[in-house]
């Protein structure tokens, strides 16, 4: 398989400089590597993109292909209407952005595919019971190990840090850019890999493209965490210990509500990055871990699972309490005085009154068996807030 160069980038992190390898090609088929174009293809769609099909051995006969997809519609040229594989690439490219339907059309205009999609339909793995297991996400392998299948485990990708066995484990790269070619060479009878972020697509299309069976995991809900635990259970053949799992969260969760139920919500503004200021929308389990603490998403009605904010925005939104949990940083880096000091918050009531917390990423970041644990934190931090000011929060 073509090993095509990458761009090195240079990327600082509240300080901390990483450089990784981005890989030139957005997604890929068997056929084809499909490499993104700088232009927008439909203006009305901020967070549609353009790309250039070209074959997967890096030859072309003319000019290369082309693909444009937009979260309500996508277009493909002839050469992409020939690959049997566009469509679960497309899919993949959706799922990955919150999307849940596809909308494709040929070079004339013409239905290729229309209709919802989802994650579990997306790969059908033939596993009787996965006895080898690589995890290609955090949040997965914390699901493997709540199933009591992390002795199966051979390689999960850098970011995992739960359970401790962890560090016995072949790390296999970035979650957005994991070594495909390592993990075909491992024979995993099963790969749990995730849509939950944009860019995964490529690790999900590329594990497809060298024919290594996977388990597509995407939830944007407390149900589709639940639902997706259901589904690993059964492919893992561990049914029963999935149903008491499930039981369990759903336990947690009617525990939770019981105790917000009880008092005034209170309006919060969750940060998952600073610079700039990033905050989940309404297509986000977010909004139900806010809820299930006490309080609602004060941007929990945009439309889309991550926002790029303004200042000006978040001081008209007048949350009463701030949280500030940045992806990929770990909790003693999480500093409040970050967005109390920040250049151009400084109407910013919850700030001024010091009403910012810090809360584990880990926690807040996987859709997984620990994401409850985000709850209680954000509900302690509402509560000691009420205790300072009252139950108006000032």
């Amino acid at each position: 398989m073509l090993e095509i160069s990458g761009e090195r980038v240079e990327s600082g992190r509240l300080g901390y400089v990483t450089h990784v390898i981005k890989p030139a090609h957005q997604w890929q088929t068997r056929r084809h590597l499909a490499i993104r174009a700088p232009e927008r293809p439909f203006e009305d769609d901020p967070r549609s993109e353009a790309f250039t099909l070209v074959f997967e051995d890096g030859q072309h006969d003319g000019q290369p292909g082309w693909a444009k997809c937009g979260l309500e519609r996508q277009q493909v040229d002839e050469r992409g209407a020939a690959d049997p594989d566009t469509v679960h690439a497309i899919s993949a490219w959706l799922i990955a952005r919150g999307a849940r339907r596809i909308e494709l059309r040929g070079p004339a205009g013409e239905s290729l595919a229309t209709g919802p999609i989802s994650p579990a339909t997306l790969e059908q793995p033939n596993v009787e019971r996965a006895t080898r297991l690589i995890s290609i996400c955090p949040s997965n392998l914390e699901a493997i190990a709540a199933l009591d299948c992390f002795d199966r485990v051979i390689a999960c990708e850098d970011s995992s840090d739960y359970p401790p066995e962890v560090t016995a484990l072949e790390r296999l790269g970035p979650d957005l850019g994991p070594d495909l070619d390592r993990i075909a060479a491992l024979a995993p009878d099963l790969v749990v890999s995730s849509l939950s972020v944009p860019g995964m697509e490529r690790n999900v299309t590329g594990l497809r493209a060298r024919g290594i069976p996977q388990l597509v995991l995407a939830p944007r809900s407390i149900a589709d965490v639940l639902a997706e635990l259901e589904l690993l259970g059964r492919a893992l053949g561990v049914e029963p210990r999935a149903a008491v799992v499930i039981a369990d969260m759903r336990a947690q969760i009617a525990a939770l509500e019981r105790d917000a139920g009880a008092r005034e919500p209170a309006r919060v503004y969750l940060e998952w990055w600073p610079r700039p200021m990033f905050t989940p929308g309404s297509a986000c389990y977010s909004n139900e871990l806010i809820a299930l603490a006490g309080g609602v998403n004060v941007f929990g009605a945009q439309p889309g699972s991550s926002l790029e904010i303004t200042a000006e925005q978040l001081i008209a939104a007048q949350p009463q309490l701030c949280f500030v949990s940045w992806c990929g940083v770990a909790l003693d880096k999480l500093d409040p005085r970050r967005l109390i000091d920040r250049p151009g918050l400084e109407q910013l009531d919850a700030a001024r009154r010091g009403h910012v917390y810090p809360l584990d990423e880990r926690f807040s970041g996987r859709p997984g068996p620990r994401m409850l644990e985000a709850a209680r934190i954000m509900a302690a931090g509402i509560q000691r807030a009420h205790r300072l000011v009252g139950p108006d929060l000032g």
